[in-house]
């Protein structure tokens, strides 16, 4: 019989064939960062860890560092080779269920670190659609819980990383690797300073001017909505707003958009990413062209054909810009779906954006769009200039 010592070694092992090998003070210092500077943890205080196998010395970290703080936390460990054989040998109806038990824990929890998973993402993605949608409603329950208990969450995505999805999205394996982890630990006081002001000028403008020389000159109208600042800190005021989750690492000011209007042309010249039924298909750079609020043409040679199937069997219905962020990370340049995230990075999401409280429920399609080196001003007032955040107190 395996007693728990040689569990843990097992799994260490597993996760050593998948990911490099970290030292143990960069884990520490890693979930120290999290706990105290984004979590805000405190003593006394329950912490769910869930993790995959892939990144179980990682979740022992946070498992220490919190009782260090005096919190009390909970480790929650999957198997991957178990959940696989699970998948191909039990029911089909029973995956992605959680259990109330799970739900129990959850919400019973202060603070919430997702380790996210599986690795095998491409085993996921060739799930069945029946599948997938089971998964994205479980995400969707998990979130409803997080929302209604008031639970911070941050959610890290080491152990999705892998050559193949490398190649996918045309960045270097260790050079994403890498920045997951240094992104993650940075002083959040600088993205906070100007994504407060980039959020002012959100929330009081009309509208928004895009350029790039690329071709990119594309008019949004504001409606006066709320933005979202996502700094990397989860505080008391961070929970009020209803801002309970972040994925790290982070650094993003965001706002829905008037979907009625939209005029020009987005030439994204950085990978993109396009949503449906909760899976990721990878977008090359490509030219967007609005009229009238709804995207009237585009060409895009990796993913557009898909998006074209999309739309077609989805009745070719209108498809219309949904939401506008710019990036505040200094340490991102080459991670897969936080190319956003980037600093001085302008990003159009186009399609469903009622989940980020926009008024579009459909097409259950969302695409984010993403351009470097661009200008963005909010009316007249320079907010990016070629790239660079120039946004005045």
């Amino acid at each position: 019989m395996l007693n728990k010592h040689h569990l843990i070694y097992v799994g260490t092992e597993i996760m050593d064939r998948m990911l490099p090998s970290y030292p143990e003070s960069l884990r520490r210092a890693f979930a120290r960062n999290v706990l105290r500077n984004t979590l805000r943890l405190t003593r006394g205080e329950n912490l769910l860890i869930e993790t995959w196998s892939a990144t179980f010395p990682w979740a022992l970290g946070f498992d220490v560092e919190a009782r260090i703080l005096g919190a009390r936390p909970l480790l929650w460990v999957k198997d991957e080779p178990s959940y696989w054989r699970g998948v191909s040998e039990g029911p089909a109806s029973q995956l992605a269920r959680m259990g109330s038990h799970e739900l129990a824990a959850l919400s019973a929890s202060d603070a919430y670190v997702c380790l996210y998973g599986p690795e095998d993402a491409l085993r996921e993605e060739k799930l069945p659609r029946t599948a997938a949608r089971r998964i994205e409603s479980n995400n969707q329950e998990i979130m409803r819980v997080i929302q209604k208990h008031g639970i911070r969450t941050v959610r890290w995505d080491l152990g999705r990383t892998s050559a193949l999805w490398a190649r996918r999205y045309a960045v270097d394996l260790g050079t994403w690797r890498r920045e997951l982890i240094d992104a993650t630990m940075i002083d959040p006081s600088e993205m906070h300073r100007d994504g407060s002001r980039i959020a002012d000028r959100l929330a009081r403008g009309k509208e928004v001017t895009i350029t790039h020389r690329n071709g990119t000159n594309l008019v949004l109208r504001l409606d006066h909505r709320r933005p979202k600042l996502d700094d990397g800190v989860i505080d008391e005021k961070a929970v009020k707003a209803g801002n309970m989750m972040v994925v790290v690492p982070t650094g993003v000011v965001s706002v829905t958009v008037d979907e009625s209007y939209a005029e020009g042309t987005f030439a994204s010249n950085q990978m993109g990413v396009l949503y449906v039924h909760g899976q990721e298909i990878p977008l090359s750079t490509g030219r967007w062209t609005f009229r009238r609020g709804a995207l009237k043409s585009f060409v895009c040679s990796k993913g557009g054909p898909r998006v074209r199937r999309e739309l077609d069997r989805l009745g070719n219905p209108q498809v219309r810009a949904g939401q506008l962020s710019i990036g505040l990370n200094p340490r991102i340049s080459g991670i897969p779906l936080l190319f956003d995230q980037s600093r001085g990075t302008i990003t159009l999401e186009m399609g469903r954006n009622a989940q980020m409280g926009g008024r579009s429920r459909g097409p259950h399609l969302v695409a984010y769009l993403d351009l470097t080196g661009g200008s963005l001003q909010i009316d007249e007032d320079p907010i990016v200039e070629h790239g660079k955040i120039v946004v005045r107190s």
